[in-house]
């Protein structure tokens, strides 16, 4: 059985299919919400579930993300990540009105923002925003909304190199760098309340997806 939240003036019905949990964004009219929850309960009913398209609205997304980050991570990091998804946001509604869906995100989109961010921020603060957006993209994986993160096609900039102590917790870093690990994966086992602390060790994270793999 399926339910209709209002978050906002909005409404969106969820509801479960092929075990998974859908959320539509349905816009300010209950009665037009009910009635696409009804259509939806009857195709699952009659056993059309696979024409059921997963999509999620990005503002759905965005607090979803921040509930798990705020559980998986704690408050600063959690913090960390609604600033960057309210000015990528922002910058969506400015260059992409039409663009609603987080199916709908594209390399291309990315790199458009990483060069509007190049225009103000310095490259390491640059590279970071776009690493905390590479963690969100592999949470909408996760969730069976995308099957391909977009921010792994996109290069870092370059930043120089800094010699740092060899210690047991860098060489840990690189194994798990090295490994292909997540910033939001070192952040944890590393303890660390905020996320920011990982770049000590930007000269460990590979500047694109074919260093990833190489």
């Amino acid at each position: 059985m399926g339910i209709i939240r209002k978050i906002g003036d909005e409404y969106f019905i969820e509801f479960f299919a092929r075990g998974l949990k859908y959320q539509q964004k349905i816009g300010p009219d209950q009665t037009l919400a009910e009635e696409a929850l009804r259509d939806i309960e009857a195709q699952i009913a009659r056993g059309e579930a696979l024409a059921v398209v997963r999509e999620i609205d990005l503002a759905v997304f965005f607090k979803q993300f921040f509930v798990y980050a705020r559980d998986e991570f704690g408050f600063k990091t959690a913090n960390r990540f609604m600033e960057v998804t309210t000015h990528f946001n922002a910058f969506l509604k400015r260059q992409y009105p039409d663009i609603h869906q987080l199916s709908e995100i594209t390399p291309s989109i990315f790199e458009a923002y990483k060069m509007h961010l190049m225009s103000s921020t310095r490259p390491v603060l640059v590279n970071f925003t776009i690493l905390l957006l590479r963690e969100m993209m592999e949470y909408g994986i996760k969730l069976g909304f995308i099957n391909d993160n977009p921010t792994l096609h996109i290069h870092l900039l370059q930043w120089p190199a800094r010699n740092r102590p060899v210690t047991k917790r860098y060489e840990l870093v690189r194994d798990l760098f090295a490994k292909g690990a997540s910033l939001g994966r070192i952040c944890k086992l590393l303890s660390f309340s905020d996320i920011a602390r990982i770049m000590y060790y930007r000269n460990l994270i590979p500047l694109s997806r074919e260093d990833m793999y190489n």
